[in-house]
């Protein structure tokens, strides 16, 4: 029934939100090249706004898990107060099942009154160009854009290039006169050791006008972010050591790297535990935090490296401790 499809369109948009609102209440510690590309990002936006330019193409790249997706969300919270008003903002979660139908949007078979029909479910590219006709700006992130295959990536170039709209089939939507809509995309890079993505077209590529690249921190940044999220309350050598295994897995190693969240994640875990008298509560810390994200054969040589530089004990700490 009508009714049924209504309730869990209701529902999906609740779970959009909680999503939406889950991002923009991640943390986010402005230190180094992160606080460099935001101040940047800022200056290019607010040119934009005072330009005849309609819509406006930023690419962020770099590894899995540096705050790529956050800073556009901080990004979008700077320009509702500096324009003291809500920018909409939707989102495109880019993977490789993804294809034009999602990304614009599609019909749907529903029931009326025991009489089938067809509903149009509007994607998150058509929500944001009418988002923008609508209230005057918008912001449209196509998150880990490089997901897409090579067929849906290149629905969005003329929305890109000038040409400010997309077109698919019947399907035709334009962003009208006046108004603005900011195109962030995100995506991971080949080398990042992160696995399931495509290349960017060269096409889409050359579109975003701006591409900025957000490396892993450097150690003493990614410190400051560290001791920042969890509070402090942790000896600067177990994070100094947590750094130094993660750059370990960012050179020249047979795994995916580890990323800045997983070394909050183990020091967070490592201070409930340490606190509720969890036996051996650096080891089931690092498990949770880090090793557990692994390949099983993976887990060992990485386990032992983490020994090495002192993150986690070892046996002969272990017998000296008992002793």
């Amino acid at each position: 029934e009508v009714e049924d499809v209504d309730l869990l369109k209701g529902q999906l948009r609740k779970d959009e939100e909680g999503q939406k609102e889950q991002a923009q209440m991640s943390k986010l510690v402005m230190v180094g090249e992160i606080q460099k590309i935001f101040n940047e990002s800022m200056l290019i936006i607010r040119n934009f706004l005072n330009s005849d330019v309609q819509v406006l193409p930023i690419n962020i790249k770099g590894p899995t898990g540096v705050g790529k997706t956050t800073l556009v969300f901080y990004i979008a919270g700077q320009l509702s107060r500096e324009l003291n008003r809500e920018i909409l903002f939707e989102i495109a979660q880019c993977n490789q099942a993804q294809d034009y139908h999602e990304l614009l949007g599609y019909q749907k078979i529903a029931y009326d009154r025991n009489k089938l029909t067809t509903q149009f479910v509007d994607g998150p590219i058509l929500k944001a160009i009418k988002a923008a006709n609508e209230n005057g700006i918008a912001i449209l992130l196509l998150d880990e854009v490089n997901g897409l295959v090579p067929e849906a990536q290149k629905l969005v170039n003329p929305l890109l290039d000038g040409r400010n709209m997309v077109e698919y089939g019947d399907i035709e939507a334009k962003i009208h006169e006046d108004n603005k809509l900011i195109v962030m995309g995100t995506m991971n890079e080949l080398t990042s050791g992160y696995y399931g993505i495509n290349p960017l077209n060269l096409d889409l590529e050359r579109r975003f006008k701006y591409t900025f690249v957000l490396p892993y921190p450097k150690p003493e940044d990614e410190f400051k972010i560290i001791h920042e999220m969890v509070g402090g309350d942790v000896e600067s050598s177990m994070i100094t050591a947590a750094i130094k295994l993660a750059n370990h897995t960012r050179g020249e190693w047979e795994g995916p790297p580890i990323s800045t969240p997983m070394l909050i994640a183990f020091i967070s875990a490592f201070k409930e535990f340490y606190k509720s008298n969890i036996p051996d509560a650096v080891m089931e810390a690092f498990k949770v935090g880090i090793l557990n994200h692994f390949d099983e054969q993976l887990r060992e040589p990485l386990k032992e490296k983490a020994k090495d530089i002192g993150l986690i004990p070892t046996m002969t700490d272990e017998k000296n401790k008992d002793g």
